[in-house]
C-alpha cells in the first residue's frame, strides 16, 4: 500500500485550529519557485475535470509529486470506507498487542498479515478493471 505525503503540522495554524497566532514557515517549506506550463484546450479540459475542488496549481503540483488522493469509483466507495474503518481497528489492535509484550507477538504477526491483505483488497477497489 503506498503512502501519501500529506503534511499536517500542528505548529502552523489553519482554519481548523483554535490557534490564531501566525508563525512563519521554515525556509525549506516556502514555495518560491514558479514553473509555467502551457496546455492546449483538450489538455486544460482534462486537468479541469480531474482536479475537482483543487486549484490547478495545487493539482498539478500534487500530481507531479505523486501525492494525489486516490479516486475511489462511486460503486466501490462504501466498501472502501468499511475497509478503511477495519484497518483502523486492526491498527488499534496492533497497538494494544504491542503494549502487551512478547506473549502477544505471534498474534501481532497474524494481525499485520491480515492488515496487508486488507490493504491490497482496498487498493484493488481503486480500479474497476482489476
Amino acid at each position: 500500500m503506498e503512502k501519501f505525503n500529506n503534511i499536517f503540522d500542528e505548529d502552523f495554524p489553519s482554519l481548523f485550529t483554535e490557534n490564531t497566532q501566525s508563525k512563519k514557515l521554515p525556509a525549506n517549506r516556502l514555495r518560491k519557485h514558479t514553473v509555467t506550463v502551457r496546455l492546449n484546450d483538450t489538455e486544460l479540459a482534462q486537468v479541469n475535470s480531474l482536479r475537482k475542488q483543487l486549484s490547478r496549481s495545487s493539482w498539478l503540483r500534487d500530481s507531479a509529486l505523486q501525492q494525489l488522493q486516490p479516486i475511489v469509483p462511486e460503486l466501490n466507495q462504501a466498501a472502501w470506507y468499511q475497509l478503511t474503518a477495519s484497518l483502523q481497528k486492526l491498527n488499534d489492535l496492533t497497538s494494544f498487542l504491542s503494549r502487551r509484550g512478547a506473549d502477544s507477538q505471534p498474534l501481532s504477526h497474524e494481525v499485520n498479515a491480515l492488515k496487508v491483505k486488507l490493504s491490497h483488497v482496498r487498493d484493488a477497489l481503486l480500479d474497476l478493471n482489476k
